[in-house]
């Protein structure tokens, strides 16, 4: 789906990926913010993912999504490193009551384009399916995180800004 942004660009949602039931987290840089870190919560599954937002002011904020358990893994992103695309897998987790849960998860970079992770061992998930958003050829930045979570991580997409080529 794309929306109208700004005058010169276009806002892509990929997603979300997982379960279908209603979005219940939503976060969307604004100008001239940027994710310092990813912080990935794991242990079979995806349990939560966060990230340290970098303000324009020199502050920084934390947002996490998802359960408190699972190991924590840090990616900190280098000067001029962003976010480029998510991939993973997703299905029915047995030990919660059959739920749709992110069992892994890698997080694509303009400079690690092959991913960091995965994380989670997708251990006790029934009906795997792999998802990956697209991949875009000028390696466009993620701009949003969107999805569902409770205890787990259930679901997430992304949001991707373009310039518009048409004027």
């Amino acid at each position: 789906m794309a929306q109208e942004y700004a005058k010169d660009q276009i806002v892509l949602k990929h997603g979300p990926y997982g379960s279908q039931c209603a979005e219940n987290f939503c976060l969307v840089l604004e100008d001239n913010e940027s994710v310092k870190e990813v912080i990935i919560r794991h242990g079979f599954i995806v349990d939560a993912i966060g990230f340290v937002i970098a303000k324009p002011c020199g502050n920084t904020v934390t947002k996490m999504f998802g359960g408190h358990c699972g190991n924590e893994s840090r990616i900190a992103l280098k000067c001029g490193e962003y976010v480029t695309q998510i991939s993973g897998t997703y299905g029915n987790y047995k030990y919660q009551c059959n739920q749709t849960v992110i069992a892994t998860i890698k997080i694509h970079t303009n400079l690690c384009p092959s991913g960091y992770g995965p994380y989670g061992q997708g251990c006790g998930v029934d009906n795997v399916k792999c998802f990956s958003t697209p991949c875009s050829n000028d390696n466009s930045p993620v701009t949003g995180y969107f999805g569902r979570h409770n205890n787990y991580l259930e679901a997430i997409g992304v949001f991707v800004k373009k310039e518009s080529r048409c004027h």
